[in-house]
């Protein structure tokens, strides 16, 4: 293998460590500077690239292709550095002021690419003798020489200046990478000088080759050194624009800097306070920063003008500094949150008061995280659930839920019971609500409860309302608006509602009877006698059909003289009987104020399920029998019109 061979080999291989260094960088989206110094391996392998194109071309085509990718590093390295060593101290270069910057490189490169058409960066031959390739040619171009070398030379030196000139701002522990990172740059610039003025071999650049040696050394940097670990931003800038107060202090307790902050909160300057202890900076409030340092916990501490600070403590790492030891004191006033957290105390407390003496039961559960089973249990219930639950409220504290469920629903049919607690059980699995009304029986009179179940964050509370009240309203409410007012048994509403629920409900092979009654000559004795008689009449007429009735058949007044009735349980012979008999109950004279009245009844008999097995059906068929009992003046008739009852005389 020759020389060439074996330079080319290397500058190719440090080529590709440069690239992925490189890619490393940028991928590894570290804190500022790691991006630029990225990009900056990435144009130094481009630059080492072509440097190894240069030494194996054989033909002008691949020359060029290496000469271009040597100046493309050799354009875009300064600009690079200069972006990077300006973010690296906490400076921003921002896009305009890169756009200027890059004029000047792209058209060098251009002009590289294009030169045998100008030779404006360089003249040739670009061969010597011996066939070799010149990398430096005989004599550079106007280009090189008046543009972009003065340029390029303008940038580095603009670079240096920035590195160098914000070190004592950078903290003490970033200045050993910074320093090192100067140091790394003098070599690969000592060589371009040396090449530029024309030492060194004519077939090879010594800059790549540079390059290529320094590769352990700018590898070690930015992984074992790690100089791009911690942001670079500038020390003083950021310690003096903290909004929080910060002072440092040596390994004797006292200060050897404060930030702007802290001036403000001890009303001192800095000169004043470097080398005062702490004990006299503080005052009475140097025991809480005592304590701080001795345990290295958090302290709360109050001011003389009532502010609350919260004070921590970082001891300085001085592994990589040369500085003595000490400690970073940082505050944080905390007086408006002091205050927020004592208003919210304040707050619960009321709320618990507030929840304590609610007439509502209320019982919050939590996750019994202990052993395999994993419970909902109790953790609070105030007095109105004890009171609800039939105990004391400290008895329901720790109890399974389902248990306290079991409580609020005991009284009730085995059956809904299971229901009601498999119902809350999958509510709370799903972290839904449950809201159920529950008739709890223990004690006379039944009591109803509302139980309102829902999780709260990842606990469940229950909350247990008495709606007795409310429930006697709705029965109220709903017996006026199904109740006849005049006579107390159903209106057509109400009695179509419970009649149709009870033929619902009814077995298969239940029977029963719907009777239709008409007061046979009621219009007569209202006409006569006026509306109050009449309507005392029917009052009469009403009370007879309840005595003559069993206490769950259904008895409602459709309007005018008619009422009907559904008789459940019984069969033809017993309904034949109960029609008649009510007939002669109903034609049994009414005695009215001074006035004894008579006024006989029609009865219609339809049999259930023999006539029709539906409501409208029966009263239809009892309908049309009571017609033909009136018919025959008065009487009862089934619905084969059949009269059940002899004439009256």
């Amino acid at each position: 293998m020759t020389l060439d061979v074996a330079l080319a080999v290397l500058l190719t291989f440090s080529a590709a460590c440069y690239l992925l260094l490189g890619l490393r960088l940028i991928a590894s989206k570290r804190e500022v500077g790691s991006r630029p110094i990225g990009v900056l391996f990435i144009v130094i392998s481009f630059w080492v690239m072509g440097g190894g194109v240069e030494l194996l071309s054989t033909s002008f085509e691949m020359f060029s292709i290496g000469r271009t990718g040597h100046f493309v590093g050799t354009a875009l390295v300064p600009i690079v550095a200069y972006v990077c060593f300006r973010e690296y101290t906490g400076s921003e270069t921002s896009a305009s002021r890169l756009a200027v910057l890059l004029i000047m490189p792209v058209i060098s490169i251009s002009l590289a690419a294009t030169n045998h058409l100008h030779e404006l960066m360089w003249y040739g031959p670009f061969v010597n003798e011996f066939g070799e390739y010149l990398t430096r040619p005989e004599r550079w171009g106007p280009w090189f020489l008046f543009a972009h070398l003065p340029y390029s030379y303008a940038v580095i030196a603009a670079a240096m200046f920035t590195l160098l000139a914000h070190s004592s701002a950078v903290a003490p522990a970033h200045r050993r990478g910074l320093f090192l990172l100067t140091a790394a740059c003098i070599g690969p610039l000592v060589a371009t000088a040396a090449y530029d003025l024309g030492f060194g071999p004519d077939t090879i650049s010594d800059v790549p080759l540079v390059f290529a040696a320094l590769l352990p050394v700018y590898a070690w940097l930015s992984i074992g050194e790690q100089i791009i670990e911690f942001s670079p931003l500038a020390y003083e800038t950021v310690f003096q624009t903290m909004q929080d107060p910060v002072i440092v202090i040596d390994d004797q307790n006292r200060v050897i800097g404060l930030n702007h902050t802290a001036e403000s909160m001890l009303s001192i300057s800095e000169a004043q306070a470097l080398r005062t202890p702490l004990k006299e900076l503080f005052g009475t409030g140097a025991h809480e920063v005592y304590e701080a340092l001795d345990t290295r916990e958090p302290q709360k501490m109050m001011t003389q003008t009532g502010r609350f600070l919260h004070v921590q403590v970082s001891e300085i790492d001085t592994s990589r500094a040369s500085v003595r030891g000490g400690h970073v004191l940082m505050f944080r006033d905390v007086s408006d949150v002091e205050r927020a957290q004592s208003e919210v105390r304040k707050n619960e407390k009321l709320l618990r008061t507030l929840i304590d003496h609610s007439v509502n039961g209320i019982v919050r559960f939590s996750w019994d995280e202990e052993g395999d089973d994993r419970k909902l249990r109790s953790i609070f219930a105030n007095a109105a659930a004890g009171r609800f639950l039939g105990t004391d409220k400290e008895d329901l504290v720790g109890l399974p839920a389902d248990r306290v469920l079991s409580y609020a629903i005991s009284g009730m049919e085995e059956t809904d019971i299971e229901d009601i607690l498999d119902r809350f059980a999958k509510a709370v699995d799903r972290g839904k609500s449950l809201e159920v009304e529950v008739r709890q029986c223990i004690e006379e009179p039944a009591r109803w409860l509302r139980l309102v179940c829902e999780p709260v964050g990842d606990d469940f509370t229950a909350t247990i309302i008495d709606i007795t009240d409310e429930k006697a309203k709705e029965k109220q409410m709903e017996s006026i608006a199904t109740s006849d007012p005049l006579t107390g048994v159903l209106n057509r509403r109400g009695f179509e509602r419970d009649a149709a629920q009870r033929l619902t409900q009814s077995a298969d092979d239940a029977t029963g009877a719907l009777l239709f009654i008409d007061l046979n000559g009621f219009k007569g004795i209202n006409d006569q006698f006026g509306h109050e008689v009449g309507d005392q009449l029917l009052k009469i007429a009403a009370e007879r059909l309840r005595k003559g009735l069993r206490s769950h058949d259904i008895i409602g007044r459709p309007g005018g003289d008619e009422f009907v009735a559904l008789v459940p349980d019984v069969d033809d012979e017993v309904a034949d009987r109960l029609a008649k008999r009510l007939t002669k109950t109903l034609e049994q004279a009414y005695n009215i104020g001074r006035q004894q009245l008579h006024c006989a009844a029609s009865i219609g008999l339809a049999l259930y399920p023999k006539n029709a097995n539906t409501l409208t059906g029966l009263l239809r068929e009892a309908d049309q029998a009571m017609y033909r009992a009136k018919a025959r003046t008065r009487g009862v008739t089934n619905i084969r019109g059949e009269d059940l009852l002899e004439k009256a005389i």
